[in-house]
């Protein structure tokens, strides 16, 4: 990622929709937002870009309370419709989330960990249908996943990644060996990510440490297990900063996790210091202190901090090509910047993408079933198999 980041000034609907990624505007932010409001000429546009970047229902709640004279009654039922949709879209995902722990986690008595997604509006969030949710995550210890995915998919769920999945014992502990993260799609048609660990590197943080620290939480009237609130903060630091904070929802997560009564800063600074993460938090906390502000780069704040904001308007200035040309600029699988790494860790991201070319994975298993005891050719034969999917694909196999 280079040093400095050249991004335009964000228009007036841009700014709009920054200032009201908030549960709650000040006195300042509601003037600031009014007067944002009278230089929108197509609020079509605004809802638009609002439902593209995952704020389209709480944009429709400061937009009630504001009542702007330039919005007309109709568009803003407009608004209002469009809005329910995502909140039957957020239903269907929190209804599959129960569903998975019901059918799956319940009955296997599998400790979890349930993080971001739904489980993070319900927690964190005022009214939990704010908050877009189109995916679930779930961190499972690795000792576990095979008669996990083993009932999952006796159950009708579908694997999309690895892609071919089935219930034949030998290729799910294969498969388990092989991936960290199982993206499932529910029968109903939501997708799950089951995770052995929740950083890439898997070098961060500790899968039993994680499971071992959960705690109780009661969504929809059954108990879940929940990473505890400075945990999850400084892990959604560490994780949308890695995607330069792409989507407006983030930083709605980043707001509205600081204001619930179980959020502590010094737990959080003290966490990510242990974690070696101290920078990115406090760039984090930075960028959202700007980004309180109608005019951000008005506010003073550090070198990182500014890179940071200044990736995260580019991503959403440029939409997903930019944002997937920033991903492949990142200095490592699990940081985004220079300054959050290490030697080290700079040195083990570049390791590590060279081991994922010439690693196996279930596709060879897939492609050519061997007991156990021969799987070790595939080291062999993999690289090839990955060096002819890229001569005629064009891509990498994955």
């Amino acid at each position: 990622m280079p040093k400095r980041v050249n991004v335009s000034t964000p228009g007036p609907m841009l700014k709009l929709l920054l200032l009201l990624a908030r549960l709650e505007l000040t006195e300042k932010q509601q003037a600031a937002a009014l007067a944002l409001c009278t230089q929108v000429d197509d609020w079509p546009e605004l809802a638009r870009q609002a439902n593209q970047r995952f704020v389209l229902p709480l944009v429709y709640r400061h937009l009630r309370r504001l009542a702007p004279g330039n919005l007309p009654a109709t568009q803003l039922d407009e608004i209002r419709q469009g809005s329910l949709s995502v909140v039957q879209l957020n239903l269907l995902v929190a209804d599959a989330q129960r569903k998975l722990r019901d059918e799956l986690l319940s009955p296997l008595e599998v400790p979890h960990a349930f993080f971001k997604g739904p489980s993070l509006a319900a927690r964190y969030y005022d009214d939990p249908s704010l908050r877009f949710s189109r995916d679930i995550d779930l961190l499972v210890p690795p000792g576990r996943l095979v008669e996990l995915l083993e009932r999952a998919l006796n159950k009708g769920y579908v694997s999309l990644m690895p892609k071919g999945l089935t219930t034949d014992r030998e290729g799910l502990v294969y498969a388990a060996g092989a991936h960290h993260v199982f993206s499932l799609l529910s029968p109903e048609g939501v997708p799950i990510d089951l995770h052995q660990q929740i950083d890439v590197s898997g070098t961060i943080y500790t899968t039993q440490a994680l499971l071992d620290g959960a705690e109780p939480f009661v969504m929809g009237g059954a108990e879940i297990q929940v990473m505890p609130t400075e945990e999850l903060f400084v892990y959604i630091c560490l994780h949308h900063t890695k995607h330069h904070w792409s989507h407006l929802h983030w930083l709605v997560d980043l707001d509205a996790i600081q204001r619930h009564p179980s959020f502590s800063l010094a737990a959080s600074r003290q966490l990510a210091a242990r974690l070696k993460l101290a920078a990115t938090l406090e760039a984090c906390l930075e960028m959202h202190r700007a980004l309180s502000d109608p005019e951000p780069d008005n506010v003073i704040i550090s070198n990182h901090g500014k890179e940071l904001l200044d990736a995260c308007l580019m991503a959403l200035q440029g939409g997903p090509e930019v944002e997937l040309a920033m991903e492949r600029m990142k200095t490592s699988p699990d940081f985004a910047f220079d300054w959050q790494a290490s030697a080290r860790d700079r040195l083990q991201g570049r390791m590590q993408g060279v081991v994922k070319l010439l690693r196996p994975n279930y596709a060879d298993y897939r492609l050519w079933p061997l007991p156990a005891r021969w799987q070790w050719i595939y080291r062999l034969t993999c690289p090839f198999q990955k060096l002819h999917s890229r001569i005629t694909t064009g891509r990498w196999r994955s």
